[in-house]
């Protein structure tokens, strides 16, 4: 790997990190009241407590299929 890659890389990183505490510090502190979540009520919100990360690949994988014309690595055989 190139230093020079290597340099910039963590030069973003760390200028992306200090803009971030710079706007932390000057944001005015909020305080949001607690809510209770309503309990789920369909079998997809039931699962997506359960888990979501499944729940997220599957409708993923239900829109690729549903726009499978689209992805231009369906088209071509590897």
């Amino acid at each position: 790997m190139d230093w020079n890659v290597l340099g910039v890389a963590l030069l973003l990183t760390l200028s992306g990190l200090y803009f971030l505490e710079t706007e932390r510090v000057r944001a005015s502190e909020q305080t949001i009241t607690v809510r209770a979540l309503k309990p789920a009520r369909t079998a997809l919100e039931r699962a997506w407590l359960a888990e979501p990360l499944q729940v997220f690949m599957r409708q993923l994988q239900l829109a690729r299929h549903r726009r499978s014309n689209l992805w231009p690595m369906d088209k071509v055989g590897f």
